[in-house]
C-alpha cells in the first residue's frame, strides 16, 4: 500500500525535525549528537575547541572567570554543552567555591585530556595559555580526523560507483546476447 509506506517513510523524519526545533528536542539532539560513533567525537572535540578559543579570548584573570565561561559555553552552539556548563559548572564555582577543573569535570562535557590540562594550568596559573593550547590541539586533531573521514567517504562512493558500473556492464552484456536476431543481418 503506497499510502502506508509513504506515511511510515515520510512522517517520522518530519516529526523528528519538528521535535528537534523545540527547546527540549534541541537539547536531546545535541546530547546524543556528541555520543554518536564516528561523528560524535568530532563534534564533541570541536565544541571543546570553540569553548577554549572563546574562553582564551575573553579570560583576563581568576576573579573574572564566570562571564567568559558562560559566553564560551554559549559560543559552542551545542545546547547540551551550554546547559551542562551553565547549570552544573558555574553554580559549583559560585555556590560551593569549587575550582575550575572540578566544576568542568562535574559538568561531564570535557574530555580527560582537557580536564588534566586545565588541572595543571590551574595549579601553575596559566589557564589562559592552556585554553589556547587546547583549542589549537583540538583544532588540529579535528581537521586531521575530518580529512580521514572525507577520504573514507570518497573511497566508499568510488566502490559504490564501481559496483554499479559492473552491474550495468553485466546487464548490457546479457541484453546483447539475449536480443532477437535482426532479420536484416541474414
Amino acid at each position: 500500500n503506497p499510502i502506508l509506506i509513504s506515511l511510515f517513510v515520510i512522517v517520522p523524519p518530519i516529526l523528528f525535525w519538528r521535535f528537534a526545533t523545540t527547546k527540549k528536542g534541541r537539547l536531546f539532539v545535541d546530547k546524543h549528537l556528541i555520543k554518536m560513533p564516528v561523528i560524535g567525537s568530532l563534534v564533541h572535540k570541536t565544541n571543546i575547541e570553540v569553548f577554549c578559543r572563546v574562553f582564551y579570548t575573553l579570560y583576563s584573570g581568576a576573579a573574572e572567570s564566570i562571564e567568559p565561561i558562560r559566553i564560551a559555553a554559549e559560543a559552542t552552539g551545542n545546547k547540551y554543552f551550554e546547559q551542562q556548563i551553565k547549570n552544573i559548572a558555574i553554580p559549583l564555582m559560585l555556590k560551593k567555591g569549587v575550582g575550575l577543573t572540578e566544576s568542568f569535570e562535574a559538568s561531564g562535557v570535557f574530555t580527560e585530556t582537557a580536564i588534566s590540562r586545565f588541572h595543571s594550568a590551574e595549579e601553575t596559573g596559566t589557564i589562559k595559555n592552556t585554553a589556547k593550547q587546547l583549542a589549537n590541539y583540538y583544532e588540529s586533531e579535528t581537521v586531521f580526523r575530518m580529512k580521514n573521514i572525507i577520504e573514507l567517504v570518497q573511497v566508499f562512493i568510488a566502490m559504490v560507483i564501481m559496483v554499479v558500473m559492473i552491474l550495468l556492464t553485466l546487464v548490457s552484456a546479457e541484453t546483447a546476447t539475449i536480443s532477437p536476431k535482426n532479420p536484416m543481418m541474414r
